[in-house]
């Protein structure tokens, strides 16, 4: 199983940085689109301000009279307004025609002339005897429901003609208009990518499940690795440390012991009956009279001490900054006292006795190592087996090996 959560949580990452590469190739290939769309965009308004130039200055030079020459560009475009002046009146038609009222119809010698307004061109034509202005919306030739706006300026663009750039919020490019030098269509449009609404809830919820699926196999192995630590570490009946934490910690508590010159004091615990108990009233009987136990010691001790289940009955421990062997012995038979005495286990009908023998051994003067000291409590406490007493002190080892503070194996 946990092979299979491993694989899940790869193959969720594998699936997130998929999404995330085809979302952002699929931004990139509409960020492309949109550009073709901006650049054609100005390309077809510059072709379509060529061509009304041309038509306009067709139509004055060869129409007989203002209303001809008007007539002439209505047809070619009606969306656009013209004006066209002779010596003796003036004629305007279009669907913007009063704003034409500014526009100053005098014949003079120029050939064309091109100013922008807003995001209307008028474009003014003069033939022999007819002068032709025309306003052209621009703006209106994208579209009205086209997000891309096209407008005619004057002024050249600060990146240069047909450059795409990012001013602000937008996206922009131009063209130049041949038939009218220093004219030109500036097509813009939003700055921001977006997909259709469609793909976006797509890649969201493909997303969101592979999250989901990472985060549940994640948590998943997290919680097994926990527990398999867990039980690598603590007794899983009482809750302990059991026996490989016990000498895991403890050689760090005899290697800050030996640092700063305090002593320790280790306690080895064994139930007295605990066999009988079992025998009598089954192992689920003996097995809560150990979780009892346990828990009572755990109470006994101060936070800094190390408490851990040696294994079958047996429990032990070190107790750092006691070095006096009378304070330890009495430590001891406080701790024996609390731990022992009348227990009630389910499905028992009378309180089960609970007696404690325990073994003191103090480091250094017990032993130096500690295997030595884990065998001096162990003697003491088989003593006290032995005698019928609560607690019994080491003997001192002035013999004992000064070996390194590890356990062997």
């Amino acid at each position: 199983m946990r092979v299979v959560r491993r694989a899940s949580v790869v193959l969720s990452l594998v699936l997130i940085v998929a999404i995330a590469v085809g979302y952002l190739g699929r931004r990139s290939e509409v960020a492309e689109v949109r550009d073709e769309r901006l650049t054609r965009a100005a390309e077809v308004g510059a072709a379509r301000v060529d061509a009304l130039i041309e038509s306009s200055t067709v139509a004055a030079l060869s129409a007989a009279s203002p209303e001809a020459a008007v007539d002439a560009v209505r047809q070619a475009y009606p969306a656009v307004s013209a004006c066209a002046g002779s010596v003796d009146r003036i004629f305007c038609d279009g669907p913007i025609a009063a704003e034409i009222g500014d526009v100053d119809l005098t014949p003079d010698n120029s050939s064309t002339d091109v100013t922008a307004r807003d995001d209307v061109v008028v474009i003014g034509v003069d033939g022999d005897d007819i002068a032709l202005r025309v306003i052209a919306d621009i703006d209106g030739w994208a579209g009205a429901d086209d997000p891309i706006v096209v407008e005619a300026s004057t002024l050249e663009p600060a990146p240069g003609v047909g450059n795409l750039v990012d001013a602000g919020s937008t996206r922009q490019t131009s063209a130049a208009v041949h038939a009218a030098p220093g004219t030109y269509v500036i097509a813009e449009t939003s700055s921001a990518v977006r997909l259709p609404v469609n793909e976006e809830r797509f890649y969201f919820v493909v997303a969101a499940l592979a999250l989901i699926l990472f985060l549940l196999a994640g948590t998943t192995l997290i919680v097994e690795q926990r527990s398999l630590r867990e039980r690598a570490t603590f007794d899983g009946l009482t809750g302990l440390a059991n026996r490989s934490e016990f000498e895991r910690r403890a050689v760090e508590m005899l290697a800050g012991a030996e640092r700063t010159g305090k002593s320790v004091c280790m306690l080895l615990f064994d139930l007295n009956g605990f066999k009988q108990i079992n025998d009598t009233w089954g192992h689920a009987a003996g097995d809560e009279v150990l979780r009892v136990v346990g828990r009572r010691l755990a109470a006994a001790v101060r936070d800094g001490d190390l408490v851990a289940r040696w294994g079958g009955d047996e429990f032990v421990a070190m107790m750092p900054g006691i070095a006096a062997e009378e304070m330890g012995v009495r430590r001891a038979r406080q701790i024996a006292e609390l731990v022992g005495g009348r227990t009630r286990v389910d499905g028992v009908s009378e309180s089960l006795r609970v007696k404690v023998s325990v073994g003191v051994a103090i480091w250094p003067n017990h032993a130096n190592s500690l295997d030595g000291l884990l065998e001096a409590a162990d003697d003491a406490m088989y003593r006290a087996k032995r005698e019928g007493i609560a607690t019994v002190l080491a003997d001192a080892r002035p013999d004992e090996p000064a070996d390194a503070l590890v356990p062997t194996a």
